[in-house]
C-alpha cells in the first residue's frame, strides 16, 4: 500500500521533540504520565519503525499507549481526533487494551480498513467491517492476484477476532465498488468480482472452523446494498 512517511528519525530525543509536537496537536497537556508515554513510544518506534512512521499510525499508537497506563480520557481524546474511529471510541478502547498482535493490524486499524461496527444481533456476535474504499494501492498492486494476497493477509490478521465467540460473529463488507478502477476517460480496469471476491471470503473462512475449533464462521454481510 501507499505510505507517506515521516523522515527518519534516528534518536529518541528526536522521536520525543516530535511527539511533544503531536501531543500538543491533540491538546495533550505535558506531566509526568506524557513523558512516560512518550520514552515508551520513543523506544518502540525507533525499534519497529526506524524509517519513519504514518501520522495516523503513530496517533493511534499514541492512544494506545494512554490506554495501557488507564488514561482512558485521553485515549477517548485521541481517538475522538480521528475518522472513522470516533464513531466507535468504546469499541476501540476495548480493542487497544485486549488485542495482543496490535502490530501487524495497526495500519489497517489507522486507516480504518479494519474496524469495529455495532450489530443488533445477538449479544454473542462480534461485526467488524473491512472497507475497501478505503485501501490505496499503488500501480504495481493493482493486480488480481496482488489484490487476493492483501486481503488473505488481512483475513489471517482478523481471525482471532471471533476465537472468543466460536467463530459466531459478522463481516461487513464495504467499499467493494471502489476495486472498479478508472484508468482515463474510456477504460476501466476489474480488479476482481464482487462475486469472487465474496466467494473467496467465505471460503478463507470455512477453512478456518476446523483448525481454530469453531463452531460456526462468520458471516459475510454486504454493506454497499
Amino acid at each position: 500500500m501507499r505510505n507517506t512517511l515521516f523522515q527518519p528519525l534516528e534518536h529518541q530525543a528526536a522521536w520525543k521533540a516530535h511527539l511533544q509536537d503531536v501531543f500538543a496537536s491533540l491538546e495533550i497537556d505535558p506531566d509526568h504520565t506524557t513523558e512516560q508515554v512518550s520514552i515508551s513510544l520513543s523506544l518502540y518506534c525507533r525499534e519497529f519503525h526506524p524509517g519513519g512512521v504514518q501520522r495516523s499510525d503513530l496517533v493511534l499508537l499514541i492512544a494506545r499507549a494512554f490506554c495501557a497506563v488507564n488514561e482512558v480520557p485521553v485515549a477517548e481524546r485521541v481517538l475522538g481526533s480521528m475518522q472513522p474511529h470516533r464513531r466507535h471510541v468504546s469499541r476501540w478502547l476495548e480493542i487497544l487494551s485486549e488485542l495482543h498482535h496490535f502490530p501487524a493490524l495497526l495500519p489497517y486499524f489507522s486507516q480504518g480498513i479494519i474496524r469495529p461496527a455495532d450489530w443488533a444481533g445477538a449479544r454473542v456476535d462480534r461485526m467488524w467491517t473491512l472497507d475497501f474504499s478505503r485501501l490505496q494501492l499503488s500501480d504495481a498492486e493493482k493486480h488480481e492476484i496482488t489484490l487476493y494476497r492483501c486481503i488473505r493477509t488481512m483475513l489471517e490478521n482478523m481471525l482471532s477476532f471471533w476465537d472468543e465467540t466460536s467463530g459466531e460473529g459478522v463481516l461487513g463488507l464495504k467499499g467493494l465498488a471502489s476495486l472498479n478502477v478508472e484508468e482515463g476517460a474510456q477504460r476501466k480496469q476489474t480488479l476482481t468480482n464482487s462475486d469472487d471476491l465474496l466467494e473467496y471470503i467465505t471460503d478463507l473462512l470455512s477453512q478456518q472452523k476446523e483448525p481454530r475449533d469453531w463452531q460456526a464462521v462468520p458471516s459475510l454481510l454486504n454493506l454497499d446494498l
